[in-house]
């Protein structure tokens, strides 16, 4: 099966000539000569990318870092494992294969910017060097700095989303129940925090219970809030939306079915989320998990995401 190349258009993927690039337009669409090339992380979030471009007729190369490689099998040529996360290994690849457009999707948990085990292959790579020295080390920041020197390499980012809208939150319930008059307040309270945290580099989610912020999420991710609010409360809801400083091409909020089994465990009865902004994993088993355990899955409003012009 040849690389065939693909047109991503607001959700929509068609077959036609040429790599894919962003367009100005507001959408992905194809530049020729150009192939495409994932870098992925843990999670099934890569692994379900790599399927769509393959159905599309492109099967993209993709490296593979801190993920399963057996997995990409089906969808990628090549396939290449990266066992450190060198940015000049990744830039030589893709040049290697002649690959000028990336996508970024996958778990990389946060504490490993932050350990000296996993940095030093990144701190002794110039590329990494060239991405540290540019400004804050949160995640966010450092983030953005890697795309900043992967662009100046020639090479575009490319937005995911696209590729799965289905898989985007929409507004009002979701789940088979809705919010109760008392956990809608709780959710009221919690957006109109987060309206406060999100432009700072922390409080991507927060959990409510009866009118009062139990915890906030930084560094240690969702999940882990989840498990530490199920400490404090014995009831709650889960308010999740976008920061101010995230780049749709890469880095958008994600909820799952893993997120529905924390909150039960935490008995944790509602989660709230930005609408056309959060990508929902599996969406049929992550409602299905959500129905059975009696939680509410609620879409807040939120404007639509939109493609970042060239």
């Amino acid at each position: 099966m040849d690389a065939e190349p693909a047109l991503l258009c607001r959700g929509r993927v068609l077959r036609t000539e040429g790599g894919l690039t962003v367009a100005g337009s507001g959408a992905v669409r194809n530049s020729p000569g150009a192939r495409v090339a994932l870098l992925a992380g843990k999670g099934s979030l890569p692994v379900e990318l790599a399927r769509r471009l393959a159905e599309a007729g492109t099967l993209p190369l993709v490296m593979s870092w801190r993920s399963d490689p057996e997995t990409f099998k089906p969808f990628a040529r090549p396939l290449v494992r990266l066992r450190l996360l060198r940015m000049s290994r990744v830039v030589r690849e893709m040049r290697r294969h002649g690959a000028t457009q990336l996508i970024m999707a996958g778990l990389i948990p946060k504490k490993l910017l932050y350990i000296l085990p996993y940095l030093l292959p990144f701190v002794l790579d110039p590329l990494g060097i060239r991405a540290l020295t540019r400004g804050a080390r949160d995640d966010h920041s450092l983030l953005g700095s890697i795309v900043s020197v992967l662009e100046e390499e020639g090479i575009a980012v490319l937005p995911y989303w696209q590729l799965l809208p289905e898989f985007m939150a929409t507004e009002g319930p979701m789940s088979s129940r809705a919010p109760t008059e008392g956990e809608l307040q709780d959710v009221s309270c919690g957006v109109d925090v987060l309206r406060v945290t999100l432009p700072c580099s922390f409080g991507q989610a927060l959990v409510v219970s009866g009118g009062a912020v139990v915890a906030v999420e930084a560094m240690e991710g969702t999940d882990a809030m989840i498990e530490r609010a199920g400490t404090l409360v014995r009831r709650g809801v889960v308010v999740k939306m976008m920061r101010a400083d995230q780049d749709p091409r890469y880095d958008i909020p994600i909820i799952g079915p893993r997120t529905i089994e924390k909150m039960r465990s935490a008995r944790l009865t509602c989660l709230a989320v930005e609408a056309h902004r959060t990508l929902i994993m599996e969406p049929q088993k992550t409602f299905s998990l959500a129905d059975s355990y009696g939680i509410a899955v609620w879409g807040i409003e939120g404007a639509p995401l939109s493609c970042p012009s060239s």
